[in-house]
């Protein structure tokens, strides 16, 4: 499923943990790993630029140069390590915005996997990282956001809602846990009226009927509350090591779903693997 693997890197702790599942993934695919590293273009123009230069006594353009070899160093040394465990990976560079650079980059990939948060994360507090959630929004392949501890995927929590999005990474899911040979528990969140107590039973035996022809344990789960807030309790008590869900889209009822995605993106203690169809 997964052949070509984009990994957008950069000096992070997060970015140094989704390597290892990087590499992890592309054992498991024989998959291809893209490494790019972005200068950016920010850093290099306008007045911050000209801040720094006067800092450090350097020219805007020896500037550029100091960032342009960081980016060259990182990206040799995750070469190397992939050479050392025998995956396929190719490195580039590039300058311009990070995320549209990274949304760009992907038109090759079949998946991108990046780290929650940044160089900047220390600073990030309760906000998501603005370049993972320009690439979520973004990008049209499935996004793997990794957290700061790594922890071996044994485990997936896919909520479900029968919607495209999540109707996409119901598949993308299925396949991930049966080529680790792995349970899956399917989530499915309803109000607590009758009426709609019943649809939610209709979607979870929508994808539990899908899920059949994968031979995989599979556990349905359906609760009724705050879509978020479940998923995220659910994932905690169930031990969950990846949540899969849909995220965002193009009409105006996943539009409103963007703040579930955004919540349980920045709050989930274990990656969040994303699909915007």
């Amino acid at each position: 499923m997964f052949k070509n693997i984009l990994f957008p890197m950069d000096d992070s702790d997060h970015s140094v943990t989704a390597s290892k599942y990087v590499i992890e993934l592309a054992k498991l695919y024989g998959a291809t790993i893209h490494g790019l590293s972005v200068v950016n273009i920010k850093l290099t123009q306008g007045q911050f630029i000209a801040d720094l230069s006067n800092i450090v006594s350097l020219a805007p353009s020896q500037v550029e140069g100091v960032l342009q070899d960081k980016v060259t160093a990182l990206l040799e040394r995750f070469g190397e390590s992939c050479e050392g465990t025998g995956v396929s990976c190719k490195t580039s560079s590039s300058m311009g915005i990070v995320g549209d650079s990274i949304c760009q980059k992907a038109r090759i990939a079949d998946l991108i996997v990046m780290g929650k948060y940044g160089e900047s994360g220390k600073w990030a507090g309760a906000l998501l990282g603005s370049v993972a959630e320009t690439v979520v929004r973004q990008a049209d392949k499935p996004v793997l956001l990794v957290s700061k501890e790594y922890q071996p995927i044994d485990r997936i929590l896919m909520a479900y809602d029968s919607g495209r999005s999540a109707n996409h990474m119901l598949r993308i899911a299925a396949n991930l846990a049966m080529t680790l040979e792995i349970p899956i528990t399917v989530l499915v969140i309803s109000d607590d009226k009758e009426k709609e107590r019943e649809k939610g039973k209709a979607i979870l035996e929508e994808a539990r009927y899908y899920l059949e022809a994968y031979k995989i344990d599979v556990n349905p789960l359906l609760k009724d509350g705050e879509p978020a807030e479940e998923i995220l309790t659910t994932a905690k008590d169930n031990n969950a090591s990846l949540i899969a869900m849909g995220a965002y889209g193009h009409n105006f009822r996943e539009f409103l779903l963007g703040s579930i995605t955004e919540h349980v993106m920045r709050e989930a203690a274990c990656p969040v693997l994303l699909y915007r169809y």
